[in-house]
């Protein structure tokens, strides 16, 4: 599953979906959230659903 291709990546860059891949990879689920938050400008609770669901590899 690619990010730019689904739902938890929309307004992601190519190198901000990296980082929160390497987050995920890094066990480092809380930075991902907040990191995503922080480049989509999206509340906690959709953040955390995004995330969640990228980490599940739901898209």
């Amino acid at each position: 599953m690619r990010l730019g291709d689904d739902a938890p990546s929309e307004g992601l860059a190519a190198a901000d979906e990296a980082e929160l891949r390497d987050l995920l990879a890094s066990g480092k689920k809380i930075e991902a959230i907040k990191f995503y938050r922080e480049r989509t400008g999206l509340g906690l609770k959709e953040a955390k659903d995004a995330v969640e669901d990228l980490e599940r590899g739901v898209s």
